[in-house]
């Protein structure tokens, strides 16, 4: 069924992600590795702080919600000129 099919393919992706994220930080070293990842997990954090900031505009509390990346560059950039 298409549910099954659906629930294969995440579990593919999913799973060679996991897999290769393992054998890229046993690459890199005990240095490196948890760097790297220490890294990527405060990128993470960082851009998913600014669209929380961003989901209401200008407002944080009572500003109008923002659905798509397209309406959050409106109502922070303002329209195209």
């Amino acid at each position: 069924t298409w549910l099954t099919a659906s629930a294969h393919i995440i579990t593919a992706v999913i799973g060679s992600g996991v897999l290769s994220l393992a054998w890229a930080i046993a690459q890199m070293g005990w240095v490196a590795g948890p760097a790297v990842l220490f890294a990527f997990s405060f990128i993470t954090y960082f851009t998913s702080t600014l669209l929380a900031d961003c989901y209401r505009s200008p407002d944080p509390v009572h500003g109008k919600r923002n659905y798509t990346y397209s309406e959050v560059v409106r109502a922070n950039l303002g329209t195209k000129s």
